[in-house]
Formats: structure tokens, C-alpha cells, sequence
């Protein structure tokens, strides 16, 4: 066996598949998907094939022209020895010169990418609604695959749900047509698929993506047009739709901006679902539907700058993939850096540099959360024996970022444009890791080595000297005004007139990790911070808040933990209350809304918020 991913059981001496057909029957009541996976490759073959798995149940592997079975192995579940608590379980097929294999599965509930919601928990509260987040190795706990970004496939899917639902996915729409006997899955009964309570929707995706951008969510969905590329999806009725097209009614413009930057726009929708308020990401870029946090919609279009770097995946990311995780930066610096460039043309430079400023703070945060874990500050790391989901920070986006920047800054804006424009035309649909792309560099911008260290920057540890602190009039004014508070100085209503949601958090994050509690309070006694319908502002303000023993603001602590499950403000509020100089009288606090809230939170922000109690400093 020859693994080349530590996160996949993937053998690089096999074939990958190039198109998977999967017919899923999605089952509410069990939580559960009863579904096949025909996968087919670009030439037969002969010997063992290795399929990623986690909590799937396979009930038959089948040569698709004979229906005969394959011998397989498959371990069975978590207690299984077999069973590695990161990557899963291997499913190993036996082939004799086969060029596609169809396998017979049914998903748990206990599934990671899954998040099945009860009526209650949903916006509308009349249905209940299921998603997928792919992200980083948890499509392999809804089909069994080659479950790393090095493999590409094409597929196309056929989805069983209850009538009164509607889905979304990742790919384009075919059909929405009553079930047709014959054509569910081997373990799915005629009677039951072709149940007069059901109907079949239809989908094909017909450009080659990895693994994590699979998607779909079946719910209450309504949608509205914004754009003649772009629809706005929803599920909770009219309200939520209506402020969501609002929020991002520029997006038409932010996909010619990026088309003028960096080529074109090669997936034909750029369509956006706003899911229930258990997301754990801000946003997820899959392609042709972007999964969105409600909380981006804030009513005054600064959420559409989330908007702008799923958008910028169109090209950095879903286009050119890194081939693993351990080369995540290629995906996620590249894009914050689109992002930015979009953000300044749409928004102004002003806007921009706050982003940069606050990506400054951040990875400047990331230092010290990883202090003793050294190795997640380089952007080249290794991570054998190490879940993503543990290591996710902003060290790949704000790094990463400035890397770029760094070329940029070197070889002037329009040789940097001209760079990237290549770039993205070489490699697109194509995964990649950080050696091709220093090659590509070398070769394209001759001498760079000489005049940037690279090693340095992809292989060394914490932030280069050369990296750089943005430089504008609102940027250095809010970061003074940050370091005049712990003299007491609270910021004037004159001074602050102007700001916005993200000139406080720019400030907030810029304050001392702890002050008197006498000065969070009369901050928040001016300006109402805690009561900030900007869940960045209320965050950065609440995390303050805990840090400097305030607890008359534990209620809404415990309220906002109980709002959302976006990983962005479960990570810091769940931090502060357990780790470092916490008292036990908030570490009890933490546990007891862990416990009320847990059903809420995604399978991904549960295992996030319990790895932070885990890890108790």
C-alpha cells in the first residue's frame, strides 16, 4: 500500500475514480441515508481498491453489469480495532479488471458531515431540514470515496426526500419528478422509494471537484433571484430570505471584479443558501451553492465581504486544490488575498485594510494559542496523526496572505496580476501542493528566491520578519484608540460616528486580553456592545468581558453560545471560560451550556468545543 495522504486511507498505486452516480434515500425518522454509490474509473482494474469510510454500514459491494457481489472488507464501527479515531475506516474492494464498482451503504446518525435538525431547531419551525459539510474529511461519513482533495471526480446524484421538501446542491439542477420504480438503491424497497409522500430531485455536476466540496441541504427552501447568475436560498420563510437579498445584492458585481482579476468565472451559478444558525463556518465555498452562516447578515452589506472570499474560492480553492491538508495555505491564503482585492474594488481600500488589520490581529492570536505546537505556524506543515479540524486557524488564510502580499510588494502590483492569472489558467481543475507552486514561481518570476527567503516563509515557523502591518489613516487611529483604553480613555461618540461593524472589532481585538471590570462596563454602559446584533462585535466584547471577571454579562454568554454554533465565536467564548486563568465557577458554567446546547451544534463544532476541555491549560 502506498497512502500519500495522512488523512486518507487513498492508495496512490490505485485508480481514482472519476464520476461517482449515488442514489440516496434520506430518511428523517432514522436520521439516516439508505443509499448506492456507483463509482467508475478511467480504466478497469485489477487487485484491491481503498475507499475512505467513517460510521457507514456497507451492506453489499455489487458488479454493476451482473449485480454480483465483490468481495470487500469493511470494519465495522468505532469499536472496531480496524477503525483509526481520525481517518475512519477502510473499505477494501477486490476488483477483476472492473472499470466501476457499485456499493450498497447506509449512512449513521452519529455521521460528521450530517446534521440532521428537527422542526424545533429550524427558523421556520414546520420542517425539518438536513445538511452536508464536507470539509476537510468528512464526505467519507456520507459515501464511501477516495476522500482526499488529491482525487477529483465529476458526479451526479439522485435524491428521495419527503414531499413537502425541496433540496439544494453543489451541482446543477435537472429535475424535481415523482420516484420511478426500478431505480432506487438495492436496499431501498420500490414500495418504499415510490411511496406517494415522496418526490426525486435531481442533480449533475459535471466539472471535476475533490471530495470536500460535496454538498447538499434538503429543507423548507425558498429562493430568490439577486442576479442573473446568483440566487439566494433560505429556510425560514419570507423575513430571512428578503433581508439575506438585501445583504448581498452587490454579488453580481463581486463575480465580474473577480473575473476581471483573475479569469474567468468557470462554474456558470454562483448561488447562496443561508443555512439554520447550527453552521459551524462562516461560510463553505462549495461550488454553484455556497453555504452561509445567518449570522453574515447584518443588514448593512458588510456581510458580503464573507461572500467575496467564498467567491474568490471560485478560482483559489474549488479551481486549483491543494492536494492535502497539510497544504491547506494554497487554498485558503490565496484566497484571502482574492478576497481583498475584490473587497478594495467593490468597497474601497479603506475597507480592505481593515481586513488586513484585523487578519493581522488574529494570526497574531494564533501565535500564542499555538505556542507549543509550533509546527501549525508554518504554512508547509505535517500532520500525521493530527485531525484538521483540531489545527483549523487563521495561520493558512492570514499568513498565507501575507505571503502573497509579500511577492506582490516586490515585483509591484501588475507583474503580481499577470503572475496570478497564469497561474490559475495552469493549474485549474487540478490539485496541487506547495513544491509545485514554489516551482511555478520560481520559474515565472525568475530570481524571487534571491530576494524573498521562501523557505523561510513556507517551512519556518511563526510570522517573517518581512511581514507587514497595514498602513492607513482608520486602521492607525483605531489601534491608538485601543491602547489609550487602559488609561481609562473610552472612545468619544464623535470619534466613533463613522465606524461600523468591523472598525469595533478591529478595535476590541486590539484592547488588552484583560482590564478592569469597571472599564468593560462603562464601555458597554456608552455604546451597547454586548447587545450588538454584529456577532463579531458581541463576541470580541463578551470574550473581553469574561477575561476581565465581568459577571453580569454570563446571561448573554450563555445566550450567544445557545444562538450559534459558528465555530468563529464557539472556539474564543468556550476558551476563555475553561482555559488559562478561567475560576472553576466558569469552567462550570462552559460545561453546563455544553451539555443544553450540544444537540444544537454541528457533529464539527462538538468535537472543536470538546477537544477545548480537553485541553485545559
Amino acid at each position: 500500500m502506498a497512502p500519500f495522504d495522512p488523512h486518507s486511507f487513498a492508495d496512490s498505486s490505485q485508480p481514482f475514480a472519476t464520476h461517482i452516480s449515488l442514489t440516496l434515500y434520506l430518511d428523517f425518522s432514522g436520521s439516516s441515508i439508505h443509499g448506492s454509490a456507483l463509482l467508475t474509473f478511467p480504466a478497469p482494474h485489477s487487485g484491491p481498491l481503498t475507499l475512505d469510510s467513517r460510521s457507514l454500514t456497507i451492506e453489499s459491494v455489487l458488479d454493476p453489469r451482473s449485480l454480483s457481489p465483490l468481495p470487500f472488507f469493511a470494519s465495522s464501527s468505532t469499536g472496531d480495532s480496524a477503525t483509526d479515531p481520525i481517518k475512519g475506516s477502510p473499505l477494501t474492494i477486490t476488483l477483476a479488471s472492473h472499470s466501476s464498482v457499485l456499493i450498497v451503504f447506509c449512512t449513521s446518525p452519529s455521521s460528521s458531515a450530517l446534521q440532521w435538525l428537527s422542526p424545533a431547531q429550524t427558523f421556520s419551525r414546520y420542517h425539518p431540514f438536513v445538511y452536508t459539510q464536507c470539509q476537510s474529511i468528512h464526505a467519507r461519513s456520507v459515501f464511501p470515496c477516495q476522500d482526499t482533495p488529491a482525487a477529483r471526480i465529476r458526479y451526479s446524484a439522485r435524491l428521495n426526500l419527503p414531499r413537502p421538501l425541496s433540496a439544494v446542491m453543489s451541482a446543477s439542477k435537472v429535475s424535481r419528478r415523482e420516484p420511478v420504480l426500478g431505480e432506487a438503491s438495492p436496499s431501498v424497497p420500490d414500495s418504499v422509494w415510490c411511496s406517494h409522500d415522496r418526490i426525486v430531485e435531481e442533480f449533475s455536476m459535471n466539472q471535476p471537484i475533490p471530495p470536500y466540496l460535496f454538498a447538499f441541504a434538503v429543507g423548507d427552501i425558498d429562493g430568490r433571484d439577486i442576479g442573473p447568475r446568483t440566487r439566494v436560498y433560505a429556510e425560514g420563510g419570507a423575513e430571512v430570505l428578503e433581508a439575506a437579498a438585501r445583504e448581498f445584492a452587490g454579488v453580481e458585481e463581486m463575480v465580474m471584479v473577480g473575473e476581471s482579476l483573475f479569469g474567468p468565472y468557470e462554474w456558470e451559478r454562483f448561488d447562496l443558501l443561508v443555512l439554520p444558525p447550527s453552521f459551524p463556518y462562516g461560510g463553505m465555498e462549495n461550488p454553484r451553492m455556497v453555504f452561509l452562516t445567518p449570522t453574515v447578515i447584518k443588514g448593512d452589506a458588510t456581510g458580503a465581504q464573507v461572500v467575496a472570499h467564498e467567491l474568490a474560492h471560485s478560482w483559489t480553492g474549488n479551481l486549483i486544490t491543494n492536494k492535502t491538508n497539510e497544504d491547506f495555505w494554497l487554498n485558503e491564503g490565496f484566497t484571502t488575498y482574492a478576497e481583498r482585492r475584490i473587497v478594495e474594488v467593490v468597497q474601497g481600500k479603506e475597507r480592505a485594510d481593515l481586513n488586513i488589520g484585523i487578519g493581522w490581529r488574529g494570526l497574531h492570536d494564533e501565535m500564542i494559542r499555538f505556542k507549543d505546537k509550533m509546527e501549525f505556524t508554518k504554512l508547509k506543515t505535517k500532520q500525521e496523526g493530527v485531525d484538521p479540524d483540531d489545527v483549523y486557524s487563521q495561520v493558512p488564510y492570514e499568513k498565507g496572505f501575507q505571503f502573497l502580499w509579500r511577492i506582490e510588494r516586490q515585483i509591484g502590483r501588475p507583474a503580481f496580476d499577470e503572475f496570478l492569472k497564469k497561474y490559475i489558467a495552469t493549474f485549474k481543475f487540478q490539485s496541487i501542493d506547495t513544491d509545485t507552486f514554489l516551482e511555478f514561481l520560481k520559474a515565472n518570476i525568475p530570481g524571487i528566491e534571491n530576494q524573498i527567503n521562501l523557505h523561510l516563509w513556507v517551512n519556518g515557523t511563526g510570522i517573517p520578519p518581512d511581514a507587514m502591518e497595514p498602513v492607513s489613516a482608520i486602521y492607525t487611529e483605531i489601534v491608538s484608540l485601543a491602547r489609550e483604553f487602559i488609561s481609562g480613555k473610552v472612545p468619544t461618540e464623535e470619534e466613533v460616528s463613522h465606524w461600523h461593524g468591523q472598525e469595533w472589532e478591529l478595535y476590541l481585538e486590539n484592547l488588552p486580553n484583560s482590564v478592569e471590570a469597571s472599564q468593560v462596563t462603562a464601555l458597554d454602559s456608552r455604546y451597547r456592545l454586548s447587545e450588538s446584533q454584529d456577532f463579531e462585535v458581541k463576541v470580541a466584547f463578551l470574550q473581553l468581558a469574561i477575561s476581565s471577571g465581568c459577571k453580569e454579562y454570563f446571561a448573554e454568554v450563555e445566550r450567544t453560545l445557545k444562538q450559534v454554533g459558528r465555530m468563529k465565536y464557539l472556539r474564543p467564548l468556550y476558551t476563555t471560560l475553561v482555559q488559562g486563568n478561567a475560576k472553576e465557577e466558569e469552567r462550570l458554567l462552559a460545561k453546563r451550556i455544553y451539555e443544553e446546547a450540544r444537540d444544537f451544534y454541528h457533529p464539527i463544532a462538538r468535537g472543536v468545543v470538546e477537544s477545548i476541555f480537553s485541553t485545559r491549560l
